[in-house]
């Protein structure tokens, strides 16, 4: 296995170290969509909250699966229906060479600890940053958050004449407000593969009954034609019934 990660794809990376060390899920968020492994579109709230969620947690305990799902259930429900995640052809390099890496490491040590060996590397990148920041660029730093806190106090008058003009147009009702209700979106879910399990048992059924009659007529080609697609709709209708059963699995564990 061969391959050469791009320059461009190796900064991003490294950025994306940075930014989950600091725990900023916006910087994460924007590395993840430069490298094409998240999609900018639709609503990406939900992704931002279970980003920082899952960051807030990185160094400690990982949460068991009740306590995520109480804590981020509903935006994980939205990013499963959105699906704004890319599996980016760089990725599957890194993770193959990691896993390659990983599986010769237990090979030769069983007590062979990826996380371990890395530490220091990381370490390394982080110190490395910390080296690179100057004397002039510490001051640069310093004048532009500066320059930041005046625009913000400058702006905050006009800030507030905006809050009371949306105000303003919501006790008018000129102000139409798009909410993303998920509960109904789940329902809505449940209600459309109950609809299509409903399809495929009377198409199911149907084509069972053809192939009795095509069978009894002597008609055995036809017959089993039907017999297969009867099992075809068969095992569609059990497949949307387990969807119900995990919907109704995933609301009870919310």
């Amino acid at each position: 296995m061969m391959g050469e990660i791009k320059s461009f794809t190796r900064e991003r990376l490294l950025e994306l170290f940075y930014a989950m060390y600091e725990k900023d899920a916006k910087k994460v968020m924007q590395r993840l969509i430069e490298l094409g492994a998240l999609q900018p579109t639709g609503d990406l709230s939900s992704v931002r909250r279970s980003v920082q969620f899952f960051l807030d947690h990185l160094q400690s305990q990982a949460p068991d699966q009740q306590q995520t799902l109480s804590a981020i259930g509903e935006d994980l429900f939205a990013i499963a229906q959105d699906q704004p995640f890319r599996f980016p052809s760089t990725f599957a390099f890194v993770l193959r060479a990691f896993s390659t890496l990983e599986g010769i490491g237990y090979t030769l040590n069983p007590n062979f600890s990826f996380a371990r060996i890395a530490a220091p590397y990381a370490q390394e990148l982080l110190d490395m940053r910390q080296k690179q920041i100057t004397p002039p660029q510490l001051v640069e730093e310093i004048r532009k958050q500066a320059d930041d806190a005046r625009s913000y106090t400058m702006s905050m008058p006009h800030r507030v004449q905006r809050i009371e003009e949306f105000t303003k147009q919501l006790e008018a009702g000129d102000l139409k407000l798009r909410v993303r209700v998920l509960e109904s979106e789940r329902a809505a879910r449940k209600a459309t593969t109950l609809q299509m399990a409903t399809m495929y048992t009377v198409l199911g059924g149907t084509l069972l009954n053809l192939g009795i009659t095509m069978s009894n007529q002597g008609n055995v080609a036809m017959g089993n034609g039907s017999f297969i697609a009867a099992g075809i709709f068969m095992t569609l209708f059990v497949r949307s019934m387990q969807r119900v059963k995990m919907l109704d699995k995933f609301e009870k564990m919310i």
